[in-house]
């Protein structure tokens, strides 16, 4: 184990940094989604409502493996099929295997964020939106100013549970060939055949980073509450 570990680190820590750089990637692209969706989900348009309340059943529905098997390997291969010129350019950038693999992990979080998201917006009290309103705020600065700011340091713990769920989620990129942690261990598993040693030693990495993350995000979430109590 001694002797793997030394000869396989460096190659093992390349793999995690680029695990958690896909889950950077990942994560700004689901609260984007997210905040979208979220604000669709409480907007008074009746349509909106749905549209989003739609997104959120489809896509949590789908399994993260199969979202990357239809963005990778269905969506370009249809378009390639269709024969119109600017749907297969809209879809060449599905041809990179990082672009496809953060396309998908987004979507599916982006699910997950955007119901995160709706609770923590709604668990801002609605006499703080009254008040502003009756100052003369308009809806867009109320939430800029006013609701957002509350919402997301509500919503930072959660979202820092999403950001582990994602990082754990990269795994499932190694199928379509992303060069991240579970990819390398595989490798290292076909070239020396150890393969519980292989695994055994990627499984150390991610509860490193976990531990890591979980530590990052228990420090931000004092620092906001010491924050708000000195405010």
């Amino acid at each position: 184990m001694l002797e793997f570990a030394l000869k396989y680190f460096p190659l093992y820590f390349q793999g995690a940094f680029i695990s958690v750089g896909l889950t950077i990637l990942a994560m700004s692209g689901a609260l984007v989604i997210g905040l979208v969706v979220a604000l669709g989900r409480v907007s008074g348009n009746t349509a909106v409502r749905y549209a989003s309340s739609a997104y959120v059943a489809l896509f949590r529905g789908v399994p993260p493996l199969v979202m990357i098997y239809i963005v990778y390997f269905g969506l370009p291969a249809w378009a390639a099929s269709s024969g119109v010129e600017w749907l297969r350019a809209a879809m060449h950038p599905l041809d990179n295997r990082v672009v496809s693999a953060t396309l998908a992990l987004s979507v599916i979080s982006g699910a997950y964020a955007a119901e995160i998201l709706r609770a923590s917006i709604q668990a801002v009290p609605p006499e703080q939106r009254e008040a502003a309103r009756s100052i003369g705020m308009s809806h867009f600065l109320t939430l800029r100013r006013i609701i957002l700011p509350q919402a997301f340091r509500i919503a930072f713990p959660p979202l820092g549970s999403e950001f582990i769920i994602i990082l754990k989620g990269t795994s499932l990129v190694s199928v379509i060939g992303v060069s991240e942690l579970m990819r390398t261990a595989q490798l290292a598993a076909s070239s020396t055949f150890q393969s519980l040693t292989a695994y055994s030693f990627a499984a150390v990495f991610y509860i490193a980073m976990v531990i890591l993350i979980q530590t990052v995000v228990y420090l931000l979430e004092r620092w906001m509450r010491s924050n708000r109590v000195h405010a």
